[in-house]
């Protein structure tokens, strides 16, 4: 059971002021209507010590990509998710979203409410021994949402219903140290999966993740990426992982993309891998959908 408070979900102002290390708050949100040929990803991200404010929003829609950035200027008495465009309102905290972005070319109104009990990462990446300020030091929690809504594109108007999934953070995070993740948020009909690992320059990867079910969250305790296929252009397009839950059982996970965005980091090739992919567990033959995300930091 997470110990967060309600008041969590809302922007931080207790960062630290006139610290010059890169302070973050993220929100992160996620849909996928493969049957309303409609996908993508929400991102905010504050940086409280530049006092920048990053607002993206990535839509593919009939197999068109839709591509949103936004930069603005913070101040202290910032206390609304939203840069004009794009808009979370938190209507009850870890339970119901209210996602807008009015574009050039269309406009999205989502509801998201809480498919399962939100999973805190924070514990467990102290335990793993990672809390390093330098790189990331973060209060971190996820979880899998059910999705509704409306997408208006070219005058017409779909319905969306499909599963998402949202992540916040918040702490100190900076990305030049990171040389590489696999992050994998799977929704199946009964469970969500999400995985991570991050490789870091002198420290151990760290790993770690939960499944999400009816009955409760079962954290995981170790991930082995077995394989991963790139294309010609070092896009990934398949990967399988292994990974032990809590209750010492072992499962095997497949992904196949059938859809993706990159999102570049620098102009040294640094990248994360926006992979939209069909999930299959091998132990039960479910199948799912989802993302499966690669950061690609190149050491300089």
């Amino acid at each position: 059971m997470s110990i967060l408070s309600p008041q969590d979900d809302f922007i931080h102002q207790d960062y630290p002021r006139q610290d010059v290390k890169p302070w973050k708050e993220n929100w992160y949100f996620n849909f996928i209507d493969r049957k309303n040929q409609a996908w993508g990803i929400n991102h905010i991200s504050l940086q409280r010590n530049i006092q920048k404010g990053r607002f993206t929003a990535m839509h593919v829609i009939d197999g068109e990509t839709i591509p949103y950035v936004n930069e603005i200027d913070l101040d202290e008495n910032f206390s609304e998710l939203t840069d004009g465009n794009f808009r979370v309102d938190i209507i009850e905290p870890h339970r119901k979203y209210h996602l807008t972005f009015n574009g050039p070319s269309h406009s999205v109104s989502l509801n998201y409410e809480a498919r399962f009990e939100l999973f805190d990462y924070a514990k467990r990446d102290t335990d793993n021994g990672f809390k390093d300020e330098d790189t990331l030091a973060i209060e971190h929690y996820e979880q899998g949402m059910l999705v509704s809504g409306t997408i208006k594109k070219d005058e017409k108007s779909r319905s969306i219903s499909c599963f998402g999934h949202r992540d916040h953070s918040w702490g100190y995070r900076n990305e030049e140290n990171i040389r590489g993740w696999n992050w994998i948020a799977a929704q199946f009909p009964s469970r969500t999966i999400n995985l991570y690992q991050l490789v870091v320059d002198g420290s151990d990867n760290v790993q770690s993740g939960f499944v999400s079910t009816g009955n409760g969250n079962i954290g995981v305790q170790s991930l082995k990426i077995v394989s991963t296929k790139w294309d010609e252009n070092n896009a990934p397009l398949s990967a399988t992982y292994e990974f032990n839950d809590e209750n010492d059982r072992i499962w095997t996970m497949t992904s196949k993309k059938f859809s993706g965005i990159f999102l570049p980091m620098n102009e040294e090739g640094a990248g994360v891998h926006e992979v939209f992919s069909e999930f299959i567990l091998e132990e039960t033959g479910e199948k799912g959908e989802g993302i499966d995300e690669h950061l690609v930091n190149p050491a300089p």
